[in-house]
């Protein structure tokens, strides 16, 4: 009965640092940097409280429930976070109970933590429930095997209402810690959805308000500057700047055509779409540009079909092609794959580019926001999240500086009974 005591007091710390760490998360909202410096306060807290007060069996041994947040900060926090955690399981079990009676423990430790580093990626693609499964075996099988080397290598009097207690508490602990922190990160992201979404929103009013009656008079101006162009009268020296005019209007069209897209971009003819014609289309539209920059183009693409516009599709796809293709500037591979899942067409746009940092990751698709410095109105890229929004999907980006950028597009395609229909 003790060590079930002891046990829940250890969980209670790691749950109410857990319920700690959301209600300030959802309070403040965090931004990424921040975030990862409360995740690392509250796991540290955690992990020290519950080596403060564990349960230590006759013969100096402490059983406590210390891996619950190692294993978090692993999966949920940065590499440092989880390397820190190990380091501080190490430097506190050695000052509270010597080497003699740490070893072991601290084995175990890096063991499991190298175990948690090595599924960390995988893990993130997981279900909620793929994922408790899996850490409630992982932890069955961890608690099994200390209690065994405790028996065999301390002589700790491990009894039979022992063992259950400690496994049974480590594998719901667990359980409940990964179902807080999915609820968690999922509230953060809706969080930041909440936010990008409202400031879209005054971005699309204001671009529905005054996109027509700019676009009118620069449409005006447009053909006055064409009829001057063709006269006779005017020098080639003149003509030359009234046809430079001509085209930074048809720029600020452009512009405007994107705002309105931003504002708008429902298409009115839903059609039927061949993936594998519409990528191929989009490539065949940036190969100039990508000849111009020296960038190769190389694709495997997957058969299916959607239900979309094709000139907005159009307009997704060569955008990001061309984000790529100008992202490496000394030239590159430009590499778009396809692959069917099982609901839904994977996408991927990958460049040999100059990257983003994660702070620029969380900003791409937020009105005015580009990362071309002063070449760049980040129209482009808030059309693609607006547009990839309306047909039901969704995008993901993985970048890191120095090495490129690889753009996830998911998009529901149809079914192979929905196929037969059509033909």
């Amino acid at each position: 009965m003790e060590s079930i005591t002891h046990f829940l007091i250890n969980l209670l710390i790691i749950l109410v640092s857990l319920l700690f760490f959301q209600g300030f998360v959802i309070k403040n909202h965090l931004k990424r940097t921040h975030l990862e410096f409360y995740m690392f306060l509250t796991l540290t807290i955690s992990v020290s409280l519950c080596m403060m007060f564990p349960l230590t069996l006759p013969g100096g041994i402490p059983f406590d429930l210390r891996f619950i947040p190692l294993v978090l900060g692993c999966l949920y926090a940065s590499r440092y976070t989880g390397v820190w955690l190990v380091a501080l399981i190490v430097v506190l079990r050695i000052a509270i109970h010597g080497f003699e009676n740490s070893w072991f423990a601290i084995g175990n430790a890096i063991i499991f933590s190298c175990i948690c580093f090595t599924i960390r990626e995988k893990f993130k693609q997981y279900s909620l429930a793929q994922k408790v499964t899996l850490q409630v075996s992982l932890f069955i099988g961890m608690s099994i095997w200390v209690l065994t080397g405790s028996k065999l290598l301390f002589q700790s009097p491990i009894t039979v209402s022992f063992t259950f207690a400690y496994t049974g508490i480590h594998a719901a602990g667990i359980g409940l810690a990964i179902f807080m922190a999915e609820h968690i990160k999922n509230q953060h992201l809706l969080l930041l959805r909440l936010i990008r979404s409202e400031k879209a929103e005054v971005a699309s009013h204001l671009a529905s308000s005054i996109s027509h009656e700019v676009r009118n008079p620069l449409t005006a101006s447009r053909g006055f500057l064409q009829l001057l162009s063709e006269s006779s009268d005017i020098p080639e020296k003149e003509k030359a700047y009234i046809d430079l005019a001509i085209s930074e209007i048809d720029s600020a069209d452009h512009i405007i055509r994107d705002y309105l897209t931003f504002a708008k971009p429902t298409a009115e003819k839903i059609e039927i779409l061949e993936m594998n014609k519409e990528i191929q289309q989009a490539i065949q539209i940036v190969e100039p540009m990508a000849k111009q920059f020296k960038v190769e183009i190389h694709s495997q693409l997957d058969s299916a079909f959607i239900t979309g516009s094709s000139g907005l599709l159009q307009q997704v796809l060569v955008n990001i092609m061309r984000n790529g293709i100008e992202a490496m500037s000394t030239g590159g591979t430009l590499t778009v794959h396809s692959v069917r899942e099982q609901t839904s067409l994977l996408i991927s746009v990958k460049d040999d580019g100059i990257g983003m940092s994660q702070q620029q990751i969380n900003r791409l698709g937020e009105p005015y926001f580009s990362t071309k410095d002063l070449k760049g109105t980040g129209l482009g890229m808030m059309v693609v999240y607006r547009i990839v929004e309306s047909m039901k999907g969704n995008i993901h980006i993985d970048s890191k500086k120095g090495i490129g950028t690889t753009i996830f597009i998911r998009l529901p395609y149809m079914t192979d009974a929905e196929e037969r229909k059509i033909s």
